[in-house]
């Protein structure tokens, strides 16, 4: 059902069937990158590169996908294996935290002159 908006932008809808796992890693790889399903998808097929911008809702997304790697690991401790998904999972995620590494000199101007002002020399 088309939207009474006539100068809403998107206005025509796609739909496409995924398997359990595709929608599954779909959805990780989106709530990782702080997207939503849509622009994730419109991205990935523009070919823009998805940059991570550090939210609650990426923050949230991390920490779930670092309690279910917990959970798998403990499993694995105790005899089991690790599955595909998990090792992409954790290939994935060890890529985005070495993104969030801060560079060498990250030190700003305004770190700079506060460092520069407690330096300063009574006379």
């Amino acid at each position: 059902m088309p939207c009474p908006n006539s100068a809403r932008k998107r206005s025509k809808t796609m739909a496409f069937r995924v398997s359990p796992e595709e929608y599954e890693r779909i959805t990780n790889l989106a709530k990782l990158s702080g997207m939503d399903k849509q622009d994730f998808i419109m991205a990935k097929l523009m070919d823009h590169e998805i940059v991570v911008r550090p939210s609650t809702r990426v923050y949230k997304a991390l920490k779930d996908a670092m309690a279910e790697i917990y959970q798998q690991l403990l499993r694995i401790r105790a005899g089991g294996e690790l599955d595909a998904s998990m090792e992409e999972t954790i290939g994935l995620l060890a890529k985005f935290f070495d993104g969030l590494a801060p560079a060498a000199d990250t030190t700003s101007n305004i770190d700079r002159e506060y460092e520069s002002v407690w330096d300063l020399e009574r006379y």
